[in-house]
């Protein structure tokens, strides 16, 4: 497998665009921590998070590993391709157990299936991101570590620019976005507070 180098790529008028490890970088860290930061943002403001972004994550993991049986593509170890089986038995434990239901082999069941899926998570975003860019390991170490403490830090700031989505933003925000309004939205004349 053949390192990223640092040596400077040439631009269109002979100038340097960076090196090949610093765009892989760059490349591979705005779509994560924009990720992470959305993410978080709902988890601050709601408390939760959404259910379409659980069912974007199924997606990609079943696409992901679907590659990786019909070809060459990562990951090729049949460990890899369990975790990104993962969110299937999820959505199969959901598809199959009424989460309603007050039985207790039922809630096992579906309690045990949200445990698996998020003890899972870091190990699903780590294969994601190695076989969706697959630059990503052959990146220097201080390169990837750039990576996730970029992940971390809009992770931490979308739960707080969530959590105090007040400072930020108003309730009227919120309701053009088409979104539900969080308890502690800043409330306006056409809007106010739904916690009173």
């Amino acid at each position: 497998m053949r390192r990223l180098t640092d040596e400077p790529a040439a631009g269109a008028e002979g100038g340097a665009l960076g090196t090949t490890a610093e765009r892989a970088t760059l490349l591979i860290a705005v779509p994560s921590a924009s990720l992470a930061f959305t993410l978080a943002f709902n988890l601050g403001a709601f408390d939760t998070i959404f259910f379409d972004a659980v069912f974007t994550l199924w997606v990609i993991a079943t696409v992901v590993l679907v590659g990786s049986l019909a070809s060459k593509l990562p990951p090729q170890s049949w460990q890899g391709r369990f975790v990104l089986f993962v969110p299937s038995i999820w959505v199969l434990g959901a598809f199959i157990v009424d989460p309603a239901a007050e039985d207790t082999a039922s809630q096992a069941v579906f309690i045990g299936t949200i445990v698996i899926t998020i003890v899972c998570l870091p190990f699903i975003a780590w294969i994601l991101i190695s076989a969706i860019n697959p630059e990503f390991l052959n990146l220097p170490g201080s390169n990837r570590l750039a990576i996730i403490a970029a992940v971390l830090f809009f992770a931490l700031a979308g739960y707080f620019v969530g959590a105090r989505n007040d400072i930020f933003v108003n309730c009227d925000d919120f309701k053009v976005s088409g979104n539900d309004l969080p308890s502690n939205c800043l409330p306006t004349e056409a809007t106010p507070n739904p916690g009173g």
